[in-house]
């Protein structure tokens, strides 16, 4: 049987384990910048390490990767529910935080590239508007 993790304990894992994800990234584009030496390679690698261990512990090991990979048919109620709130609240802050790295290029390109802002516009248009759209494709009567 497996161990319940306390959601004190969750929460912490989360954070910790996107803050390696972030460290990765942050020590990659150092690399980039001045090059690999020794302390920005053991930053990459521990990154990598934390944000696997954080990854089994807490998706893997509490069986959440799998719930949320289930088919709907395979979810009781309380689950279909729980997953469904899940994948509202991520995909909100899951496009919201994609097109605040798209905007953040954008402006930041030299002489603003106008195409990316309207990129950004458009993408901004999109998820709004596509929850609706795939019900208007999808559904019988509405």
């Amino acid at each position: 049987m497996e161990k319940l993790i306390p959601r004190t304990s969750r929460r912490l894992a989360v954070v910790i384990n996107y803050g390696a994800i972030l460290l990765f990234l942050v020590c990659f584009y150092l690399a980039g910048r001045i090059g690999w030496n020794v302390p920005v390679a053991a930053s990459v690698v521990t990154a990598i390490l934390v944000a696997l261990i954080t990854f089994f512990s807490l998706h893997v090991r509490t069986k959440l990767w799998k719930l949320v990979h289930t088919k709907v048919e395979n979810l009781d109620e309380r689950e279909l529910q729980v997953t469904h709130e899940s994948l509202r609240y991520a995909y909100g802050i899951f496009t919201v935080i994609s097109l605040l790295v798209l905007l953040v290029i954008a402006l930041l390109t030299p002489q603003w590239d106008s195409l990316l802002i309207l990129i950004f516009a458009s993408l901004l248009y999109l998820a709004h508007t596509l929850p609706s759209s795939v019900i208007a494709w999808r559904e019988k009567d509405y």
